[in-house]
């Protein structure tokens, strides 16, 4: 029985549809940490079958994975599935919620999920989803945003939203659904030469949802010219070589589902 409480996103899935799309034309301009968890995510897929990529924004290119047979492309904000017609059309495109899947039980071979679940208002529903709709032995691959993400900003006085503890997101998947399944926490790193293209990493791709949540950190408003000297200064401070660094907690899920009961004679 799946047990523990998680972070509630108290934000509607209208808002978090409405701020992608409206940075949807513009996404692949700051996907900085998304191209580099992407990498590690299908670095490690030798799956074959129909692949679902679960809030597949302006798309993800699954050519390398020469297994796949098709690619049914989900997410909830109009605006990124019409970049994926341009991007990967020959991707299937599906507008719904990760919490309710408009998909038949035991639909799919394997399940990407890139930084996109976090987004979730009842993360438990989405990997009561993801359970339903793989088939026996199917696969998932996930990457979710985690608490501590984002430290950088709450020491430049930002706000920063509360992300799920690795073992809240552990809670929420039924064990004796799968054969194997590993939770990891990796840090991710990206770094940026200056304040602006970082920040804009953030808000460039739809990312700057304002959820209130139990423990989320209180927002500093910038009212001015002065206040961004400020900002500008603090974030000098903690400059390294490689520049202005902006770290995440990132929640690696790799699992394998049960197979079918063997039958007996």
């Amino acid at each position: 029985m799946k047990t523990g409480s998680q972070a509630s996103f108290h934000v509607k899935q209208s808002t978090i549809a409405q701020c992608f799309s409206l940075a949807a034309s513009d996404y692949q301009r700051h996907d900085v940490v998304q191209r580099s968890t992407a990498k590690h995510l299908l670095n490690s897929i030798n799956a074959s079958g129909r692949l679902l990529d679960l809030g597949c924004g302006p798309g993800t290119d699954f050519s390398a994975l020469s297994g796949v047979s098709d690619v049914v492309a989900v997410d909830i904000a109009p605006g990124m599935l019409n970049q994926l017609g341009i991007t990967q059309p020959e991707q299937i495109p599906l507008c719904a919620d990760a919490q309710a899947l408009p998909l038949k039980n035991d639909s799919v071979a394997l399940v990407y999920s890139n930084l996109a679940l976090q987004w979730c208002e009842d993360l438990q529903s989405a990997v009561a989803e993801i359970e339903r709709v793989l088939q026996p032995n199917g696969e998932c691959h996930l990457a979710i945003v985690g608490h501590g993400s984002l430290d950088e900003l709450k020491q430049l006085g930002l706000r920063v939203n509360d992300f799920n503890h690795l073992d809240r997101i552990n809670a929420c998947f039924d064990a004796q659904q799968w054969q194997q399944l590993t939770i990891v926490c990796q840090e991710f790193t990206v770094f940026f030469d200056e304040l602006k293209p970082l920040l804009y990493s953030i808000k460039g791709v739809g990312a700057s949802v304002r959820a209130t949540t139990d423990n989320a950190s209180q927002q500093a408003r910038l009212r001015g010219r002065q206040d961004w000297q400020q900002l500008t200064s603090r974030a000098e401070a903690i400059r390294q070589p490689q520049g202005l660094p902006l770290t995440y907690q990132i929640m690696i899920v790799r699992g394998k589902l049960v197979g079918e009961p063997c039958a007996i004679l």
